[in-house]
């Protein structure tokens, strides 16, 4: 976290998405791939995925961002774009996020 101070804000993106039946092991192998790739992201102070414990077919991501143009940037890079159109045909649905601004607790 090199140039950024305990108390500035940080961008936290918490995101869940469901596997289509049959599909998880693909979804966490997508998402293992583009965390792999995005934690060397400029502006990325964390990322990563976890299973959530109600559903085994849904898997939770928390992203922790440096600012809103790290985020942008991060969006437009070839490893995110190639990750959205991996798990296109892996879903069920549409996956939905959540954004905060908080205060850097580190």
């Amino acid at each position: 976290m090199t140039g950024h101070s305990r108390g500035e804000m940080v961008l936290i993106v918490l995101g869940t998405a469901r596997a289509l039946p049959g599909r998880r092991e693909d979804l966490v192998a997508a998402a293992a791939d583009i965390a792999a790739a995005t934690r060397g992201d400029d502006g990325c102070l964390s990322y990563g995925f976890y299973a959530a414990l109600d559903d085994a077919d849904t898997i939770v991501s928390i992203e922790t961002w440096r600012d809103q143009v790290a985020l942008d940037a991060h969006m437009s890079h070839p490893h995110t774009q190639q990750f959205i159109a991996r798990v296109g045909d892996l879903l069920d649905g549409t996956p939905r996020m959540a954004f905060h601004h908080v205060p850097d607790p580190s």
